[in-house]
């Protein structure tokens, strides 16, 4: 709901979401508002570039339209 009164999000390490994931916290993660904001995403994870990793936007939604 922040998104939509134009609260823009910054990437967060992922470390943290790991340990829990294999703790057993969850067994799914959602990341369809960082691939709204970059499209490149799951690449830039898999090569290790989070460094990269562009931050989710208001704007970011005009991408559904």
């Amino acid at each position: 709901m922040a998104a939509f009164r134009g609260e823009p999000s910054t990437p967060s390490p992922l470390d943290e979401l790991v340990r829990r994931l294999d703790r057993g916290d969850f067994d799914l993660v959602a990341v369809g508002r960082a691939l709204l904001a970059d499209g490149g995403w799951a690449r830039k994870i898999h090569e290790g570039r989070s460094s990269e990793l562009i931050g989710f936007s208001r704007e970011a939604l005009a991408t559904l339209s």
